[in-house]
Formats: C-alpha cells, structure tokens, sequence
C-alpha cells in the first residue's frame, strides 16, 4: 500500500483530468508506476464503461473505463481488473488511470511504497508459502553483452540515432524470465552498429515505461530514433520474436543506407 510512512502520517494521491478530480484517496497501490485506487475513491459520475479489455500475462484481463469530463471524451483511460490473479489480489476493487490523467501525488518520496517492493524477495514465499521457480528473483540470470541495461536517465539519449529494440522487464515476473535468454539469443546474433538491444526494469526505471505507456510486462518495443515503431506485448513465440527482430534489422540497414549516401 501506499498509504503510511514511518510516522503515521497518510500521502495523499488525486487523478485528475480536464480541471476534475476523477479520484482521490490515502490508500493507493502501485503497480508497474501506477497507482490503483480503491473504486470507492473514484467519482463514477466521470466513468463511462468500455468494451475494451486487455490481458497481462501475470495480472490476469483488463476491463476499461472511458473518462467523461464535462462532454470530453477521453477513451479508455481508466483500466481494472475484475477478477485479478493471485499474485495481484492486492489490486482487486481498485481502478488505474493513464492517457493523459495527471496522478498528483503530495506525499514526501521517502514515503513511497510500491505493493511490489516486497517481491524483491521471491514472491511465491511471500504469498503462497512456498518456492515457484516461475517467480523467483532474476538476479542470477546473466545478461550478455549485447543486451544494454538502460535507466531513466540513459534511455533516451542510448536511443539517438539508433534502431532499438527495448524489453521491459522486472524481476519479479515469470514471463520474463522465459523471455530472457531467446531475448539474449537474438542480441548475441543479430546486435550491430546499426541495430541494438537493451533492456529497461520498469520496477527501478518506472519513468522509461509510464513515458511509453507500458502497463504489462513483458514488452516488446522497437524504436527507431527515439520513436516507437512496434509492440509485442506478453510472452512472444520463437517466430514471432524472430518476425520482431528481422524487421527491426531491414529497418535498421535501411536508415544506416541512408546515412551512407
């Protein structure tokens, strides 16, 4: 939760949208750099119900909410899970926000509290009582060096100039852990000075992936410049993997033709 700091004292957190505030309360949790209200905080008069539904290999389906405010429409900008996994039961009852909703947080930082910070440690211990090798920590799994750890603050400056395919990760899930070494694979082989590989822990980098709106991990994005070319969300197959990086390639031996004459 967020909702205490050492003291006592409560942080309090609004979303707001098109001068309303759509959300507020002292009890969110964080998921992924996303505050989940509980539903009772959210002013339903702003909600409008969605056919949309995404699914998170881990979390389980996404059911959306369009934001309303004042006759503007603002389309799928709120997301819940109705009926969450087990590993995220703490977000059952409880609404996110993004496209454009300004979460204002005015709790002092070292309050924060993310519901995650406690899978640093394996999370089927915490939660189950018992060790589940698909969750475990991912600290023991080298990375080659082909695969670049990027950072808030080295992300966009590493993607100048450069084709990049980015898999946002974090050490808590168990997708990931099958996606690394195929993901490490296709950078042993196919890394050049035209191509790239890195790989962003949206749980120590949560900017890089709120800035991209990245909601469920694993993912899978290509950039070009700095611009966001294509997504592969969840898990990937071995072929559909394969399709990702041979395109960025041709992409990237076009530009890097380009460049050259």
């Amino acid at each position: 939760m967020h909702t205490n700091n050492e003291k006592g004292t409560c942080d309090m957190v609004r979303a707001h949208w098109n001068g309303a505030v759509i959300a507020e309360s002292d009890d969110t949790v964080i998921i992924d750099g996303n505050h989940y209200f509980p539903a009772k905080s959210v002013d339903e008069k702003y909600l409008v119900p969605s056919t949309t539904t995404t699914v998170c290999p881990w979390k389980g389906q996404a059911t959306y909410y369009s934001v309303n405010v004042d006759g503007q429409m603002n389309r799928d900008a709120a997301w819940y899970y109705p009926s969450p996994s087990s590993a995220a039961k703490k977000i059952t009852g409880r609404i996110a926000f993004w496209h454009g909703v300004k979460i204002e947080d005015t709790g002092p930082s070292e309050a924060r509290r993310s519901f995650f910070d406690r899978f640093r440690r394996r999370p089927a211990d915490i939660e189950h009582g018992h060790d589940d090798a698909a969750v475990r920590r991912m600290d023991d799994i080298p990375t080659v060096a082909a695969v670049v750890d990027l950072n808030d603050g080295s992300f966009f400056a590493a993607l100048d100039g450069a084709v990049t395919i980015v898999d946002f990760w974090a050490p808590w899930c168990g997708p990931c852990k099958q996606l690394h070494p195929l993901f490490d694979a296709q950078a042993a082989d196919q890394a050049d000075d035209a191509l790239q590989f890195a790989r962003v822990n949206v749980e120590e980098s949560p900017g890089v992936a709120t800035a991209f709106n990245v909601m469920s991990i694993p993912t899978i994005i290509v950039f070009a410049d700095g611009r966001e070319i294509e997504r592969e969300t969840g898990l990937p197959g071995r072929r559909r993997l394969d399709q990702l990086v041979r395109s960025a390639g041709l992409l990237a031996r076009k530009i890097a033709g380009q460049g050259a004459t």
